[in-house]
């Protein structure tokens, strides 16, 4: 069967927008076949800056034949006594195109309604996709896109062309103007002229002939493998940095790797700020000697062939010696200038309008990081507090100014030239961990503390004067900060409830603005439990087992242990009984209204309820002992073993027995029976 391949040629789109077309191409073309009853065997898309490609194989050349089933208007509107269609009934079948001889009555839950079958005649797969290609296209999402000219099309930059194969045959179409054909580009300077494309096989060979390696892979081995060559000639290594690697894959369809270098007096300046010149802002890799230190050597990639590599490879030095000229006087001026005295200037910054300056903030969680050290590391307070003070101060010298990307690396290193000890000058940077998804953890003691001390008030602040995350919108990163601060927890395995940490930073925050307290509180816990749900659930946790363990704690260690213990018994017989038996029980005594837990061994007339109690007596103390050393599992093991007693008690006895007294001991005995089971929370939210 044929394949079909479509390229839309344009100037060249950011590299970010790369991947994401690619995406959209392959989940649209994918879903809008399907929709049309059209198999498949294979998509594949990628793309340059220059282009963006699709390749679908296996496509049949017709569309089949297709029978849908429509539902009516109910039948007593549809249809007449004698069984005929009433007018009603005639126009909804002839406006949907069915097939007169296949209206019926049809019975459904809601009662009886006509039905019918409406018949489509596959069209030409040519014809099918001449229609697909312009809606696809038109409707690819960009972050930003234009129009040109006269026309009313956007796209990310101006199209050139578009081509269209499927099989040997032109898919034909046309977009303001730019007609769909057979010909690509080559690449803009050494090859930029059209040539005839057959097949995907001719495709991608042509591009390769012409410059143009068109899959991002292709261009990351390419530049793999020339950075592998310089390494092995020259003795130095390279950090091939797979992010970097994927923007610079972005940037080129002809990648060369060329080795610059600049003046040696700027390896005086930070290594730190050398990396992120030439990372972050130049797209160069850095390069170290072979035991990881820096040297003054880089690797740019080209989109061309270099005539004089020399040429290149200068006038990429140039670019970059302009950005360590200044990063050097930056170095020079800032590291004079007393860390301490920065932090009065945060005096002068407003944080937040209604939240007061970065100084007040820093006050705040100041407070709260010094109250967590004394709470769980009481020997890290002192520099704990000193950290806290300090690691804002960088936000105002020139060097992050010009480079925010080394806010507290700065002000780490300032700190240890200004004689702060190391774990403050650490800490100083760590507040700032974990930057990203994924990012390391703060080492330290104290830079945890500052770290979390920090969100929560950031967290706190924002849910005090509503600005609370909603859809996509969560300006100040309350999520981000959210998850660092559980992931912090649970890497250090510090024991305090989500809640107390909201009520300490909400106390604190009283002393700057007015709000509504509990609301707040309220808002906090829910919100960065919400976040914790979510973690446990990506280590595929039953979303049902957490909420049970939240309800008897906010310690999210013990959230995590107990809700694992529950995860692994949940879909045991046991535990399906012990379930359905606490809901049970649960039920009863919410209707009888009963709470007394003291039962009488003389009331009971049966030996189902002298098994229970007998378990209850001789369970219920290892069962305590064992949730309160968090031996979850052990103590789930212990629960189970109620469980035929459980079924054989409801099989055999009435509980609300027409005496009294009967009735409220046995309703004693259910109570006592399930406040042991709620020792592993609320057994009813396991589904």
């Amino acid at each position: 069967m044929p394949d079909f391949l479509l390229e839309i040629g344009s100037e060249e789109i950011p590299a970010g927008f790369i991947a994401g077309t690619s995406d959209y191409l392959t989940k649209e073309f994918s879903k809008k076949l399907k929709e049309e009853g059209m198999d498949f065997t294979k998509v594949e898309s990628d793309g340059t800056p220059r282009r963006s490609y699709i390749h679908i194989e296996g496509l049949s050349e017709k569309q089949p034949d297709r029978e849908e089933i429509i539902m009516g208007p109910p039948a007593n509107i549809a249809f007449n006594p004698d069984g005929t269609l009433t007018k009603a009934g005639e126009g909804f079948a002839k406006s949907k195109g069915l097939d007169f001889s296949t209206l019926k009555k049809e019975a459904t839950d809601k009662g009886e309604y006509l039905s019918g079958i409406k018949k489509t005649k596959g069209v030409d797969t040519l014809e099918l996709l001449e229609t697909l290609c312009v809606s696809i296209i038109k409707s690819i999402p960009f972050k930003k896109s234009m129009r040109w000219g006269d026309n009313n099309f956007r796209y990310a930059r101006p199209i050139h062309w578009f081509l269209a194969l499927f099989g040997d045959k032109t898919v034909n179409f046309e977009i303001d103007g730019i007609k769909s054909g057979s010909r690509t580009m080559g690449h803009r300077i050494h090859a930029n002229e059209y040539f005839e494309v057959k097949d995907f096989a001719g495709y991608i060979a042509g591009l390769e002939k012409a410059y143009v390696y068109v899959s991002a892979g292709m261009r990351k081995d390419f530049v793999r493998k020339q950075i592998a060559d310089i390494e092995k000639e020259t003795g130095y290594k390279v950090d091939l940095d797979e992010d970097l690697l994927d923007t610079v894959a972005g940037l080129v369809e002809y990648p060369v790797a060329l080795m610059g270098e600049f003046e040696e007096k700027y390896l005086s300046i930070p290594a730190e700020v050398l990396i992120t010149s030439m990372k972050n802002h130049q797209k160069y890799f850095y390069v170290t000697d072979k035991n990881g230190k820096l040297v003054n050597k880089f690797i740019g990639v080209s989109n061309t062939q270099p005539k004089d590599p020399s040429v290149v490879k200068a006038g990429y030095a140039r670019v970059l010696r302009a950005r360590l000229a200044d990063a050097a006087f930056f170095w020079e001026n800032d590291r004079e200038y007393p860390l301490a005295n920065r932090v009065e200037e945060l005096k002068k910054v407003t944080y937040q309008e209604k939240l007061g300056t970065s100084y007040a903030k820093m006050e705040r969680f100041r407070e709260l990081s010094v109250f967590l050290a004394e709470r769980f590391a009481p020997e890290t307070a002192k520099d704990t507090d000193r950290a806290a003070f300090l690691c804002k101060a960088d936000l105002l010298s020139a060097m992050v100014y010009e480079f925010p990307e080394l806010q507290g690396i700065m002000g780490k290193t300032y700190a240890k030239l200004q004689g702060e000890n190391d774990t403050v000058a650490a800490a100083i940077d760590e507040h700032y961990m974990p930057r990203f998804a994924g990012d390391v953890l703060p080492s330290t003691d104290a830079g945890a503390f500052v770290s979390m001390a920090d969100k929560i008030d950031t967290i706190t602040g924002c849910f005090a004067i509503n600005l609370i995350p909603t859809g996509n919108q969560d300006p100040y990163a309350l999520r981000r900060g959210a998850i660092g601060v559980l992931n912090i927890i649970r890497d250090k395995g510090m024991r305090i409830h989500i809640r107390e940490l909201a009520e300490k930073s909400a106390d604190i925050l009283s002393g700057f603005i007015k709000f509504d307290r509990e609301k707040t509180v309220d808002g906090v816990t829910d919100f960065i439990l919400q976040r914790f749900r979510q973690m446990l659930a990506a280590e595929n946790i039953p979303a049902d087992c957490i909420d049970c363990a939240v309800s008897v704690s906010g310690d999210i260690i013990k959230i995590e242990k107990a809700a694992k213990a529950l995860s692994a018994y949940r879909e045991t017989k046991e535990f399906a009984s012990i379930s359905a038996g606490y809901k049970r029980i649960n039920n009863i005594l919410k209707k009888s209204g009963h709470i007394g837990t003291e039962y009488d061994r003389a009331l009971f007339d049966s030996d189902y309820e002298r098994e229970l109690a007998d378990l209850i007596e001789s369970k219920s103390a290892g069962i305590h002992r064992e949730v309160s050393e968090e031996n979850f599992t052990e103590a789930m093991t212990q629960l189970l073993t109620f469980s035929g007693a459980v079924d054989r008690f409801f099989e055999n006895v009435m509980v609300m027995a027409q005496d009294e007294k009967v009735k409220n001991n046995r309703l004693s005995l259910l109570n006592r029976l399930i406040g042991l089971f709620n020792v592993l929370g609320d057994l009813t939210k396991i589904i």
